[in-house]
């Protein structure tokens, strides 16, 4: 842990400073009655509108009956004409809108819900910004007081006695006991945030109702407790690991006891997971029954929300402790090597460790400080207003064109019926609709690229590239600027940027049968690799079916065969190709029995054996759909798994049938491609016509001028 702190991490997890709310909370606030209270406060202070009028809304019937209504009467009005709904369901964009006989009052009211809400949300995180920043201020005075006292001491001392330096073993003890002092003085900065933010939630229960915040309270479990504590000792002890050996944040595989720590850390966090999901998915409608009235004004969901807000900042608060605990018992510990030490080396080294644990201290609490104190200046409420409502040119009601749309469907039913009949028994892959289907995301499309051999090789399959003869389809080595070419770059740029904190080494290619594409992609996919500036090594593990040494030009013998037989060494088999920083290792001579090779304990240590001179390997294997040689590859060896399929070929059971297969066997897929594209033939051109079209038509002219 840094002497600095992750302000989001902080202010997320306590004040919300930060964070993207959860759309659900914030319409369950809208259409809560103490932000309806609030607007009918200010509508009965105003009383009439922009244009001289009186709101129609304060009266029972106006203008028959002008008899005004009361507060409570207005804000549950207000409610029930309001509806808040989100703009687009991919972004968090809320729209508010009220159905009234008068567009004036429709537009004021609007506009009035919109400020309301922002006032009472910048409010509420204002105050909780300033809870924190008064905190942060106390412990930086009390710090910065320390600090100066403990290095006036140690100057005092060192000058009475001369004595200047202590040995390195205590040195380092002074350096960890100073990390420990730095983590338990932000674990105590985290709780008094995460107390303030708890309180904060209470305080919105009581609003809505007194008493209830007392009703829904829960505590945490044992089981959770105990399994934090465990969690805290953990991960104290791998900030000492990484104190000692600081290589190990990239490497952890140098230390085998630190790889088996981090998989108890795992595991743990786990278990931590499953019982808060377990707490948080407790059935709520006990705690509704004979308290909350039917019309609620949509405050039940509200209710709900802050309830599970409250447990989780609980379970946090308990991490917490858990975690003070640990840090005090490892620093008890830590204290106990001074007493073998002589009086003077004793005193020497503790105001030593004393000024600087304060000096850490006072560093990550002034950064804490400047961070908070930034936002709470720039802090405006969970939401903003992107668009004010201005006064409708025509009534939303009767809707004529609903009338009209009505008849062009009556009329149209025929002609859409036959359609999904026939869609109905179109089993094939004939469009991106059918893929995204599986859960997986769609990798890439790679285009039908028969017409760019046409144009750029006479039709030719294979054509010389520097001495070798390879295939015409190796597009990304023999026309890198093409837009083909991009198109399997997209396949490197999802699997590899997909998650930056994971580097994916092994990559195995497969398919739900032969001839989908998946020997091209390989190969296209490994020389894009090492455009990146890694080393990459390309092994064709299809021993049945070989294709890579014909693609690439390479000689099939001396491959994988030879060298599971011990008949040529590790340097022999493996070929330099024409494309820089890849090298391939081909199926080699053909055996009678393909499946015990590919199978073997002794191919998959020979992977291993390769995979720390390569930044990359991928592999090319049997079709899965239909062969499952590759089995143990994946599970001992392969970090993903990307799936091909051919577009107007593969059909939607084979492709489920592979799925489902390599999901048995807790493979990680990364998702799936789709070959041999035309656009102009996809389902996707007469459903989604405006952008596939218009995204091919851009592909067409792209290729035109990086042809020119």
């Amino acid at each position: 842990m840094s002497g600095g702190t992750d302000l989001s991490n902080l202010l997320t997890s306590t004040y919300g400073v930060g964070a993207t709310t959860r759309i659900n909370n914030e319409i369950g606030t809208l259409e809560s009655r103490q932000l309806s209270d609030a607007v009918a406060e200010k509508i009965m202070e105003r009383e009439v509108m922009e244009n001289g009028r009186p709101f129609p809304i304060l009266f029972l019937d106006y203008p028959e009956d002008t008899t005004r209504v009361g507060l409570l009467r207005l804000s549950e009005r207000i409610r029930n004409q309001m509806n808040v709904e989100r703009y687009d369901r991919d972004t968090d964009i809320l729209r508010i809108t009220y159905r009234r006989t008068s567009p004036v009052e429709a537009k004021e009211l609007v506009n009035l819900t919109i400020d309301t809400y922002t006032e009472l949300s910048s409010s509420q995180r204002r105050v909780a910004a300033n809870s924190a920043l008064t905190f942060l201020d106390q412990e930086k005075s009390q710090i910065e007081q320390r600090l100066q006292e403990s290095e006036e001491a140690l100057r005092e001392y060192m000058s009475r006695t001369n004595l200047v330096q202590i040995d390195g073993q205590t040195n380092a003890l002074i350096n960890r006991m100073a990390e420990l002092e730095s983590q338990l003085q932000q674990v105590q900065v985290q709780r008094v945030a995460i107390n303030s933010s708890i309180e904060s939630y209470e305080n919105q229960l009581e609003r809505i109702r007194p008493g209830l915040a007392e009703q829904l309270s829960d505590n945490v479990s044992g089981q959770i407790e105990r399994a934090q504590f465990r969690l805290a000792e953990l991960q104290i002890e791998r900030t000492m690991f990484i104190q000692g050996n600081p290589a190990l944040r990239e490497n952890p595989e140098l230390e085998p006891q630190f790889v088996q720590l981090e998989n108890e850390i795992r595991s743990i966090r786990e278990e931590i997971q499953r019982l808060t999901n377990n707490l948080l998915s407790a059935d709520d409608s006990d705690i509704f029954v004979g308290f909350l009235d039917q019309e609620d004004g949509g405050v039940t969901s509200r209710i709900v929300e802050l309830r599970r807000d409250i447990i989780e900042k609980q379970i946090e608060e308990s991490q917490l402790n858990a975690q003070e605990e640990a840090l005090q018992q490892r620093l008890s510990n830590e204290n106990l090597f001074f007493d073998g030490l002589p009086d003077n080396m004793i005193e020497l080294a503790r105001l030593q460790r004393d000024a600087q644990i304060n000096e850490e201290l006072f560093k990550t609490i002034s950064q804490q400080y400047q961070e908070t104190q930034l936002w709470e200046q720039t802090q405006y409420g969970s939401g903003r207003p992107v668009d004010y409502a201005i006064l409708p040119l025509e009534p939303v009601a009767p809707n004529k064109p609903l009338f009209i749309l009505v008849g062009f469907i009556l009329g149209g039913i025929l002609s859409f019926g036959g359609v999904m009949v026939k869609e109905t028994f179109n089993q094939s892959i004939d469009g991106t609709t059918k893929l995204k289907a599986t859960g997986y995301p769609l990798l890439a499309v790679i285009p039908n690229f028969r017409k760019t051999i046409k144009q750029n090789y006479d039709g030719n399959e294979f054509v010389t590239a520097k001495g070798k003869t390879v295939s015409s389809a190796w597009t990304v080595l023999l026309n890198n600027l093409s837009p083909l070419s991009e198109a399997y770059r997209r396949v490197y740029n999802n699997i590899v940027f997909s998650d930056p904190d994971k580097h994916y080494k092994t990559i195995l290619v497969t398919s739900p049968k032969q001839g989908e594409g998946k020997s091209t992609l390989s190969i296209n996919l490994a020389v894009t690799l090492a455009e990146a500036g890694n080393r990459v090594l390309l092994v064709d593990a299809d021993l049945r079916r070989p294709m890579i040494h014909k693609l690439t030009g390479e000689p099939l013998k001396n491959g994988i065969s030879e060298l599971f037989y011990n008949k040529i060494q590790l340097n022999e088999a493996v070929k330099k190709s024409i494309a820089p920083g890849l090298d391939i290792l081909t199926a080699g001579r053909k055996i009678a029995n393909p499946v015990a090779v590919i199978q073997s304990r002794k191919f998959a240590s020979i992977l291993r054996e390769l995979k720390p001179a390569y930044d990359h390997i991928v592999i090319d294997t049997p079709p899965y759909g239909v062969i499952t040689d590759s089995a143990p590859l994946i599970q001992r060896v392969s970090d993903g798994v990307v799936v091909v399929t051919r577009f107007g070929d593969t059909r939607e059971n084979e492709l489920n049938h592979t799925i489902e297969n390599l999901e048995m066997i807790k493979a990680h897929i990364f998702g799936t491609v789709l070959t041999s594209y035309n656009h102009k033939e996809s389902a996707d051109y007469y459903y989604y016509s405006r952008y596939t079209y218009d995204s091919y038509k851009a592909y067409e002219k792209y290729q035109e001028s990086a042809k020119s």
